[in-house]
């Protein structure tokens, strides 16, 4: 009679007055184990995980056998971080009650705390063994088979856990998570609006809905979703940094820093917000604000884009000095490949190029129409997209008289774009095979795992684009699936170079012009600065822009 109104007080979260009533109780009973465990569990609620932990030993010190309070200080001890101790105490919870299925699930989660992921789900099977219907094992397996990268396991995982619980809003946000990952982006979209639907304050599944979006392209209404997710967490900093990334991509610079600026604001110095803001300060030529947050962040990201402000600052000696350190640490990409081509041209300086020395002579054209039916799987299949409404364009500072495609176009049209991919990572093949010989760190160090990320532009006449350089890329390529009659020799062209024309002084060696038409694919290093000569026609040109993103 005593401890049901006591249980009342703590299942409502009354966790102080049931911690105040139970301390009263225990003069009274001494003894009473389930007093302790009320006890620890009152504290725990209160944030007093030490008190917590001293009030559960009490009790299993009275009786070793009890079971619930070795669970109850097991979770105790994985809030404190003691993530071994924590699995001392839910083994012991076990060897009490061998059938103890909740034991068994959160000795799995400490166990994916510490990254063993084996063992965590080993765990997550037996609690399954004990208990079939167990939503929340399931669940929590689904997560560890996505950590390893179990994709279609882990869909598998979540379906079960939405077989026993088809309200588990959690489960259908991880299940969007994993459709994302496997490029399944309407599917995803699904998911997580039946997340939203079962849970209308679920902010996280609104953030992440908004990030599919923003895949696909469509920027309203992935700004929509986050505007969403900021109206129920209005201190949801990942939400507005999300929101910077989309406005960036809309070309809405002041927006975008004012969303970054509200997520610092939330979470002062966050690496990516901080590195997000600098970029979009680096694009709007803000390069000395770029430059101070950039150098609070040593990674090889930052550190790289650093290198560029100091050379658009034209800075010869911070240049050189970055580029040395840069180089020293053992770093290799296409941004210190490209500056320090450039920088050599500019300064008259010979830094070391860990990238590519020479990536003129690493520029390879090849004619597709020899290689697959071109027409159908490129020519056709690009005017079906173009012409399709679902996928969206962005603007592109470097584009003139042209339209781009907004996010990675591989994610967006399925079946269409896993024949283009297949057709480019065999070209990919042939291209490391041809350079097999060669000991520059792009072939040296090609990425042993990668991704492809595309884009469709469509020019008209008139069309060109300015030199730049695809900074995350190891290989640019493009594909001609479009390209007017020339009324020059060099009209429509793609042009490569190790320097920019308009602000370097090169020599007739540090360009090439490459006479492309319809059916080309040209293979690069991401090094070197391209751009294209304008050209003059009623017809549009259609070009497949891709990157190769190490993972």
């Amino acid at each position: 009679d005593q401890l049901e109104p006591l249980i009342n007080l703590y299942t409502q979260g009354n966790y102080q007055s049931a911690l105040v009533q139970a301390l009263q109780l225990l003069n009274q009973f001494p003894k009473s184990v389930t007093l302790y465990n009320i006890i620890g569990a009152a504290n725990k609620g209160l944030g007093k995980l030490d008190e917590a932990i001293e009030a559960y030993n009490e009790a299993v010190s009275i009786n070793p056998d009890y079971a619930g309070a070795y669970y109850n200080m097991g979770n105790a001890l994985k809030d404190q971080g003691k993530l071994d101790k924590a699995v001392d105490a839910f083994s012991k919870a076990l060897s009490v009650k061998s059938d103890y299925a909740e034991a068994s699930n959160n000795m799995g989660l400490v166990f994916e705390k510490q990254g063993k992921l084996d063992e965590a789900i080993e765990s997550y099977s037996k609690a399954l063994s004990i208990n079939p219907n167990y939503a929340g094992a399931y669940y929590n397996m689904g997560n560890a088979l996505k950590g390893q990268g179990k994709l279609d396991k882990a869909v598998e995982a979540f379906s079960k856990a939405l077989s026993v619980k088809s309200d588990y809003a959690e489960a259908h946000n991880s299940i969007g998570l994993v459709f994302q990952k496997q490029g399944k982006l309407n599917e995803a979209i699904e998911a997580f609006a039946k997340a939203s639907s079962i849970k209308p304050d679920y902010s996280v599944a609104y953030n992440n809905m908004g990030n599919v979006l923003r895949d696909m392209g469509k920027l309203d209404e992935a700004i929509e979703a986050f505007t969403k997710a900021l109206s129920i967490t209005p201190d949801y900093a990942k939400a507005y940094t999300n929101m910077g990334n989309a406005l960036k991509d809309q070309g809405k610079t002041d927006e975008a820093i004012e969303a970054y600026t509200k997520a610092l604001s939330i979470t002062p110095d966050n690496p990516e917000t901080t590195t997000n803001l600098a970029i979009v300060l680096f694009e709007s030529t803000r390069f000395e604000e770029a430059a101070k947050l950039f150098s609070k962040n040593d990674s090889i990201y930052n550190q790289s884009y650093l290198l560029k402000c100091f050379y658009e600052l034209d800075i010869k000696s911070k240049v050189s000095k970055q580029l040395d350190y840069l180089i020293k640490r053992g770093e290799n990409n296409c941004v210190i490949g490209s500056y320090a081509c450039r920088s050599a041209i500019r300064y008259g300086t010979n830094p070391e190029n860990p990238f590519c020395n020479e990536p003129l002579k690493h520029v390879k054209k090849i004619d597709l129409t020899k290689k697959c039916d071109f027409k159908k799987i490129f020519i056709e299949n690009a005017a079906s997209v173009l012409s399709n409404g679902e996928v969206s364009h962005k603007s592109q500072g470097h584009l003139k008289n042209g339209i781009q495609t907004s996010g990675n176009i591989f994610t967006q049209v399925g079946s269409v774009t896993n024949l283009w991919q297949d057709v480019i990572r065999a070209e990919l093949k042939n291209y490391k095979d041809h350079f097999d010989d060669s000991t520059e760190g792009l072939i040296r160090d090609w990425p042993s795992d990668f991704s492809l990320y595309g884009w469709l532009v469509s020019m008209k006449n008139g069309g060109e684009l300015s030199a730049h350089i695809h900074d995350t890329g190891w290989i640019t390529g493009s594909i001609y699936i479009n390209v007017p009659p020339k009324l020059k020799n060099d009209s429509g062209n793609l042009v490569v170079a190790t320097h920019d024309p308009k602000y370097e002084k090169g020599s007739v060696k540090d360009i090439k012009s490459i006479d492309v038409v319809t059916g080309s694919l040209c293979l690069f290093p991401s090094s070197l600065l391209h751009y294209t000569i304008p050209f003059e026609s009623n017809e549009d040109r259609i070009v497949l822009a891709f990157d190769v993103i190490p993972n």
